[in-house]
């Protein structure tokens, strides 16, 4: 399919969308009235955000499935290195996914009266620091990628981006760093999608 590789555009785009909708959320200390006035205010604007995250979670998905089958075949590492690259699609869509159900529990229970203060500050901490899971998956895709097309001929990548991929997949994983670098990982895989659907093309 020629455009399959191009889901990695659209999945950046849709959390790029989801997260700004989702916008200031309150933060891990702020009192649990708070958290449930926040998000029955934003109820709407909050549940559009969480359906883009979910779409972008499945599109993940499909492009790292993409991105596998094109490393698969190089040597010395692809043959086992495109595992770890469908592996890293699957932890960020996970990641996504589980996220968006705890912030669908806040929503649910913003406007439930039986919902007490402490566990909604409970939930909300919990949900503000879910983002190890797709940032780790980020991380693993790109080294693996990286990894795997570093060194190999006839490699469906530039070496710069080889390269781009192993240093922001180590970068991710250091903290203060890693939002922005995993910032960056979203523009690599604008870049790698654009490239690989040249090659489908060609």
């Amino acid at each position: 399919m020629r455009v399959a590789p191009l889901t990695g555009v659209v999945a950046v785009a849709l959390t790029v969308a989801g997260f700004l909708l989702l916008g200031d959320t309150p933060g891990v200390g702020d009192p649990g009235r708070e958290v449930g006035s926040y998000y029955d205010d934003h109820r709407a604007q909050t549940g559009v955000g969480l359906y883009l995250l979910i779409l972008a979670a499945v599109l993940f998905v499909f492009f790292a499935a993409y991105l596998a089958r094109a490393v698969q075949d190089l040597r010395p590492a692809g043959e086992w290195l495109h595992r770890l690259v469908l592996a890293g699609g699957v932890l960020i869509a996970v990641g996504f996914l589980v996220g968006a159900a705890l912030t669908l529990a806040l929503l649910d229970l913003s406007d439930k009266s039986s919902a007490s203060p402490q566990a909604l500050q409970a939930l909300n901490a919990v949900n503000e620091d879910f983002f190890v899971p797709f940032v780790g998956g980020m991380g693993v895709m790109l080294l693996a990628a990286g990894l795997a097309t570093v060194r190999a001929n006839g490699s469906p990548l530039p070496r710069w981006m080889s390269w781009a991929a192993l240093v922001l997949g180590v970068l991710v994983f250091i903290p203060w760093v890693g939002f922005f670098a995993f910032m960056l990982a979203g523009v690599w895989v604008i870049i790698a999608s654009v490239l690989l659907g040249r090659s489908a093309r060609t």
